[in-house]
């Protein structure tokens, strides 16, 4: 058996493990959520030791292959679309009854399928 290894590089926060189908009911009635004149999504990541994966909320992801790079411009973000992407995750972090603060950041996340 061999093992696949990658990374993903994603804004957004970890959260407490929760199913999938917990996660799509809930992100579910949050899609497209609209902030002013924007509409951001919300997805999740299981990514991590090929084991025992965590779980992220992301509104940004980009997976890239252990070798390879990706280039991510965040200052190219602005400041309100960090914002609404902040807004976005911690509604999908109350809609999974997370009511702790949460503290988004740019995230390197291992992954070992």
């Amino acid at each position: 058996m061999g093992y696949y290894p990658s990374a993903w590089l994603a804004y957004g926060i970890q959260i407490p493990d929760t199913t999938s189908d917990q996660l799509e009911d809930a992100l579910g009635s949050l899609d497209g959520q609209q902030r002013g004149d924007k509409v951001d999504h919300v997805g999740y990541l299981h990514a991590g030791r090929y084991d025992a994966e965590d779980t992220y909320l992301v509104t940004q992801a980009t997976e890239a292959e252990i070798g390879s790079s990706v280039v991510v411009a965040p200052n190219r973000t602005t400041g309100d679309q960090y914002a609404d992407w902040d807004h976005n995750l911690a509604a999908a972090a109350r809609a999974l009854g997370i009511t702790a603060p949460v503290e988004p950041s740019w995230l390197l996340i291992a992954h070992v399928a």
